[in-house]
């Protein structure tokens, strides 16, 4: 659960949400999951006054069948491009509140089925993980899709605690755009810090842009253990053969933008979180403040004796 104060270029937006998940264990090789999602958005309409709009979705409902080197899955999963959406996107997870523009150029959902796994390469100071996917085309609200397939590949340095990847992404339909993107991750043993970063690029109007984060958690300082300082830098660029009709369509990837964002999260107990960030967005004639502020509450508890999770 999280509530959510956001303000941008002086507009307010205030957001409470709810993301179940269940999990479900069937023998030692079967589990079943799936993440659905409530929020109700609060903000000024066009008299004036503060409105409500209720959204809701189903994240992913997919079963898994697990092996030592593969795991089987099908249903509707998140689509295996880049790191964001399958590691960082829930609201419990993520450093800042505020999603990076360029994730939203390739990855998403996806309906069909799925092959991953990782495995030491060759050596045991290199592991391999891949994904490769195939994914049919839905025009359903709750669970659509487009016609695609694609994957990821990523090498992990147990020692160092660093992984680096690539993604790519093909569309079947439509104008049959593509997309590739890396990503990188530094975690060291030596001290409480995260790096992460992304770079994604298509081939189509949805453009090209990186992100760069950094979190720090002040474990090491006793009065500010629970604290911990985020950092964000990231570019998008827009396509250069948009067609001025198809801008107002895209919104944010329809112009250059610069944005720099910083924030705290302070962790009252490992599953109760408060965060604030500020943000300096740089577009085209659009530059704006982001404010946001709120807090994450995530839970866990079985849903019958001996069996299963919620």
């Amino acid at each position: 659960t999280a509530y959510l104060t956001r303000v941008t270029g002086g507009q307010f937006q205030n957001a409470s949400s709810v993301s179940p998940l269940l999990l479900v264990p069937m023998g030692k090789r079967w589990l079943l999951e799936a993440k659905g999602g409530l929020s109700d958005t609060f903000s000024k309409n066009a008299q004036g006054n503060y409105a409500g709009r209720v959204s809701y979705g189903l994240g992913y409902a997919q079963a898994d069948y697990i092996t030592k080197y593969v795991t089987v899955t099908a249903g509707r999963f998140i689509t295996p491009f880049g790191i964001y959406g399958e590691r960082l996107a829930p609201n419990w997870v993520r450093n800042l509140q505020l999603t990076p523009l360029s994730v939203s150029i390739a990855g998403g959902g996806s309906l069909g089925g799925m092959l991953r796994g990782g495995f030491p390469a060759g050596t045991e100071k290199v592991n391999l993980n891949y994904a490769a996917y195939f994914s049919a085309n839905n025009t359903n609200h709750i669970v659509a899709t487009k016609r695609s397939t694609g994957g990821r590949i990523g090498f992990f340095f147990p020692g160092p605690r660093v992984e680096m990847g690539a993604s790519f992404q093909q569309l079947l339909q439509d104008d049959r755009f593509h997309s590739v993107g890396v990503h990188f991750v530094w975690q060291p043993n030596a001290f409480p810090m995260s790096l992460r970063s992304e770079y994604v690029r298509s081939s189509g109007i949805r453009g090209s842009g990186y992100w760069i984060e950094s979190a720090y958690r002040l474990s090491q300082i006793p009065y500010l253990r629970r604290l911990e300082v985020v950092g964000r830098a990231q570019q998008f660029f827009a396509a250069a053969n948009l067609d001025p009709t198809v801008v107002p369509k895209l919104g944010a990837l329809g112009r250059d933008t610069n944005q720099a964002d910083f924030g705290l999260n302070y962790y009252f107990r490992s599953d109760v979180r408060a965060s604030a960030s500020y943000g300096r967005q740089l577009a085209q004639g659009r530059n704006a403040n982001l404010w946001t502020i709120g807090m994450t509450y995530r839970f866990v508890m079985p849903m019958w004796p001996g069996g299963g999770a919620l």
